[in-house]
């Protein structure tokens, strides 16, 4: 290795461990906080190993982290956008099945096993890929109804930065496995990689300390405290904001929240209203963090007081689903239960005992 390589190497490792410490001492807690210290622990193995000896048997200390790195963003994305939902199982064996895959095409002996090692490498790109890309979903799918300024500015450096760059990593490794490296390419990543590593310590540590504290979701937080607004004291309104509360309240109130798939984005175009504003005035005057969360608060009380009515009792559970704004019955049996605690149906035969 040139060394240039190990200098930048060495460069982003330190800054990649100076945040590491910032995780652990003040996020281990946390469980996306404990996800994010593997994420950074498995890239420093990732860039160390091409500079460090053969460590015999012992190699494996460096490649499973290394392993973990596609499913380990996955899961950190899903926390910080979902926390509240279940991580999929499959989802689960998507990832142990790419771990065993990677820790196999590392150990296993090429020579001895050609075949198999060839279709392992084959698999191993495409579950790398696979992972990653639910990861940028995750975070894609999530960021457009996002209330927090400094958590979408946080999933937007992850999307663009973090996510581009791993599945740039990953293409490179395919595409130079069957043909040389061009000279100066291991060295110009490793100079990519440290500049990714300042900038990250830098707004992190630096600029914006509290991103970090504000995006992550607290360890012990119920779906339901999150559906709830935030217990703040409202920001002094000017006469425009006034304005423009009062037509949200109205238009809800009214019924806007049953346009299925309704975003922020065309419930601002409705109201005539700039996104910005919009987006500022529910959460920091309403104190909703997350924009499905403000819908659901209609959407929940519409469900609840249907389910409650005897005169609907004939309706199916999925028609009043369909007639609040939800595509389907999951996500309002979700939302539903974390506000009561129970499923729609367990409520309307609470409410409406035969």
């Amino acid at each position: 290795m040139s060394s240039g390589y190990v200098f930048f190497t060495g460069a982003s490792c330190a800054l990649l461990l100076l945040a590491a410490a910032k995780l652990a001492i003040s996020y281990r807690d946390q469980p996306a906080g404990r996800w994010l210290l593997l994420l950074l622990t498995g890239v420093i193995c990732y860039l160390l190993h091409p500079v460090l000896p053969s460590l015999g048997g012992a190699d494996v200390l460096i490649d499973l982290p290394t392993a973990v790195i596609p499913g380990t963003f996955w899961l950190f994305a899903h926390l910080l956008c979902r926390d509240s939902e279940a991580f999929p199982r499959w989802g689960w064996a998507l990832i142990a099945l790419d771990v065993t895959t990677n820790i196999s095409v590392s150990n296993l002996d090429s020579h001895a096993w050609p075949a198999l090692h060839e279709w392992l490498y084959l698999l191993k790109q495409p579950l790398q890929l696979a992972l990653l890309g639910a990861g940028l979903v995750t975070l894609l799918r999530h960021y457009q109804g996002d209330l927090v300024a400094s958590r979408r500015r946080l999933r937007a450096a992850l999307l663009i930065a973090v996510g581009s760059y791993m599945l740039l990593v990953v293409c490179a490794e395919f595409l130079f496995s069957y043909q040389p490296i061009p000279a100066g390419v291991p060295t110009l990543h490793a100079v990519f990689a440290s500049l990714l590593a300042m900038a990250a310590c830098l707004w992190l540590l630096a600029l914006s300390p509290g991103a970090l504290a504000e995006s992550l979701p607290q360890a012990g937080d119920t779906g339901e405290a999150q559906e709830q607004p935030a217990a703040i004291a409202p920001e002094p309104l000017d006469e425009m904001q006034r304005q423009l509360l009062q037509k949200l309240q109205a238009h809800m109130e009214s019924g806007g929240y049953r346009h299925t798939g309704l975003t922020i984005r065309e419930l601002a175009e409705q109201l005539h209203a700039r996104e910005h504003v919009l987006r500022a005035l529910i959460n920091r005057h309403l104190g909703y963090r997350n924009f499905n969360a403000y819908l659901n608060r209609f959407r929940i009380d519409e469900a609840s007081a249907r389910l409650a009515n005897p005169e609907q009792a004939h309706l199916p559970v999925l028609s009043i689903a369909l007639d609040i704004g939800y595509r389907s019955l999951s996500p309002f049996n979700a939302a539903f239960k974390r506000r009561h605690n129970q499923t729609p149906t367990e409520y309307r035969r609470e409410q409406l005992p035969d």
